[in-house]
């Protein structure tokens, strides 16, 4: 039966060429689909969303982190899900849902006016949604499925993925203010929820796959002959598949999971709170997403350079650059007002952000196995996304405290520093002595 649906509408095996290729094209897809529920994706309704709300920027930012946190509970047993149900009923269940949460915020003041609940509840409940649908199970989904399809060449597919991620979440922010200009907020989540809802709950249904071996294939493009049960032979060979909680037991994957955390938190808060950042450093709203242009083409140089070096340089090397380049853009956030702020501000975060599907996709297959990935990617994404909760927050409330973004965002330099310690001394989990 699961061989019969990985078949349908069309059997992978017959293709001409490796299938994994249209699953990664596909999850590609799938990455950028997620954009309405990332932070980039929401925050260019938070001015919109404060005027007809009636809240405060600090009021809407804790209802973002409220909303966020709480998905982030939900993410650990939606990975438990992907394992048990597969990649491709988990990512079509995952496109509706933020298909719908799109609705929900494109109507959410008839909403409130319908029932009993007040804007803050409301706004509460349509973040969460957009966080898990989104940010979450979309990317969690997308991710898995291709450590389940490659394996040596896996850095090379990630590669291929960044380069239209990263220019596609990059360049997303004008793509979003022009549809806000032309259709208004509320017509804009209209458009982006029928794009998602329908566009990505079709690519999904059509073209993901859960894995090779349930389609007759290899993982990077081998034949596999059929067993006598009718399932295909395991290709993988790993030294020892870990469990989530084994995994959450070693350094790696914490070092391997804040480094990208400390990008969404930082990243997260600019995004979310972008036009206010602009009007402190003197830059019109305009320009002020227009830095987001170049940050986009050297986001797709560093994924490229790095999924590339992914297969052949130990890992620890690209996390450091990564933070490097990090505390760079930090630097120049902190700054934005000068131009060589933003030239750092551009640079350091495009790099970094760059390195981000890179250090989210190829690590955990490498070090802990398949058997179990979903759930160790949902535990990883979980985390992500609670230091994405806590961005804006943190942001606005430093505003708030200090009257200005500059002390927040200097005191966010701690986490690139400690994560290249901890990046240094974590060992590759399968290197590790086992009882």
């Amino acid at each position: 039966m699961h061989r019969n649906w990985s078949n349908f509408p069309f059997p992978p095996a017959r293709l001409p060429f490796f299938y994994g290729w249209v699953l990664l094209a596909a999850a590609t897809i799938g990455v950028v689909a997620s954009i309405p529920g990332q932070t980039m994706g929401v925050g260019i309704f938070t001015d919109f969303l404060i005027d007809v709300l009636g809240l405060t920027r600090s009021q809407l930012s804790l209802a973002y982190a409220l909303g966020t946190i709480a998905s982030g509970f939900a993410l650990p047993l939606a990975g438990t899900w992907v394992d048990r149900f597969g990649i491709r009923i988990a990512g079509t269940v995952a496109a509706v849902g933020l298909g719908l949460s799109l609705v929900l915020l494109a109507r959410i003041t008839q909403i409130i006016d319908a029932l009993p609940i007040g804007p803050f509840a409301a706004i509460f409940v349509c973040f969460l949604c957009l966080r898990f649908f989104g940010q979450g199970c979309i990317t969690m989904t997308a991710r898995v499925a291709v450590g389940k399809w490659f394996d040596k060449r896996r850095g090379r597919a990630v590669a291929l993925m960044g380069i239209v991620t990263a220019f596609s979440f990059n360049a997303s922010p004008n793509f979003l203010n022009y549809l806000v200009r032309t259709y208004e907020w509320h017509g804009a989540a209209l458009v982006l929820a029928a794009m998602v809802g329908l566009g990505m709950t079709a690519i999904t249904v059509l073209f993901y796959r859960d894995t090779p071996e349930a389609c007759g294939l290899a993982m990077d493009g081998a034949m596999v002959p059929d067993s006598d049960s009718g399932e295909a032979a395991p290709t993988e060979v790993t030294a020892y598949e870990f469990t989530r909680g084994e995994a959450a037991r070693t350094l790696a994957f914490w070092a391997y999971t804040f480094g990208p955390a400390a990008q969404g938190l930082v990243m997260t808060a600019v995004t979310f709170h972008m036009a206010a950042l602009g009007a402190e450093a003197g830059l019109t709203r305009n320009e002020a997403y227009a830095l987001f242009i170049p940050m986009a083409f050297i986001s797709v140089l560093t994924n490229t350079v790095g999924g590339w070096l992914s297969d052949r340089l130990h890992l620890k090397w690209i996390l450091g650059f990564m933070m490097i380049m990090q505390a760079a853009g930090i630097v120049g956030l902190a700054y934005l007002d000068s131009a060589t702020g933003r030239a750092l501000f551009f640079v350091g975060h495009g790099a970094s952000g760059g390195l981000f599907a890179v250090l989210t996709t190829v690590p955990f297959p490498k070090f802990f196995g398949r058997a179990h990935l979903g759930s160790i990617s949902g535990l990883n994404m979980s985390i992500m996304v609670f230091a994405s909760a806590l961005g804006p927050f943190l942001f606005s409330a430093g505003f708030d405290y200090f009257g200005s973004y500059r002390a927040v965002t200097l005191a966010c330099l701690v986490m690139p520093v400690a994560i290249a310690v901890l990046g240094w001394i974590a060992r590759n989990p399968q290197e590790l002595p086992r009882d």
